[in-house]
């Protein structure tokens, strides 16, 4: 459980569906982008990219697990140049596909790593992007401290990442990945799918002493947080 020493900010009301305005002025569908999660990821997803700005021209995002690659290819739109890694190769034509599709192709590179962030060949990154990733992560301080090597000075991260919630939905999630034998992620042990960690205040605290965190929000539906800071001098 979380509490109020942990620093969290609640977000009381819901908020409208959005769409976000790219700098060449194309009006587009956030919840497309984000997918699957709901309004809450909806709504912190937003929140992230008013925090970073929705001119992300000349800046370099890392996407650490791109699924299909929706939100690398918003990051490219709105003027950033992004890479997207993951450790399973099963979305990895999905998502140069997506990318042909909005015309991002050149903006964007996909690839499959290990899972050890310091396995990453680029660095000097702007800003490192997360969503419902982090609580595949057994040991989050040391995957944290790797992450943070590949981002510049003062670069920032945002973390749209999940918080416990149902118990009933989460123990339906574990049996699937349990019958699926890991399958989704090539059995990698780097992504502990058969007992994912929710944040909680020991987590967060190991954010803290790894990143300068400015914001941690708790989204109305209590079980999707953003959490943003900066790389620590």
């Amino acid at each position: 459980m979380l509490d109020s020493s942990a620093g969290v900010t609640d977000r009381t009301r819901s908020e409208p569906a959005t769409t976000i305005v790219t700098p060449k002025g194309q009006t587009l569908s956030l919840e497309y982008f984000v997918g699957w999660g709901g309004p809450s990821a909806v709504q912190l997803t937003k929140s992230a990219i008013e925090i970073l700005g929705n001119d992300l021209t000349g800046r370099k995002v890392l996407d650490v697990g791109f699924g299909q690659g929706q939100m690398s290819c918003l990051f490219a739109l709105l003027g950033a140049q992004v890479v997207g890694v993951d450790i399973h190769g099963v979305n990895l034509l999905t998502a140069q596909a997506e990318a042909k599709r909005w015309g991002v192709s050149e903006r964007t590179a996909f690839t499959v790593y290990s899972g050890d962030p310091r396995t990453i060949q680029q660095a000097d990154f702007d800003i490192v992007f997360t969503k419902s990733m982090l609580l595949l992560i057994s040991d989050l301080e040391v995957f944290l401290r790797a992450l943070a090597t590949r981002l510049r000075h003062r670069g920032q991260v945002a973390f749209v990442e999940n918080g416990f919630h149902n118990p009933l939905s989460i123990l339906t999630r574990r049996l699937v990945h349990w019958w699926r034998d890991n399958k989704d992620y090539d059995g990698n042990a780097a992504y502990n799918w058969h007992l994912p960690a929710y944040l909680s205040r020991s987590r967060i605290n190991a954010m803290r002493r790894v990143f300068d965190l400015r914001q941690v929000t708790r989204a109305q539906s209590r079980h999707w947080y953003l959490i943003h800071g900066f790389k620590r001098d």
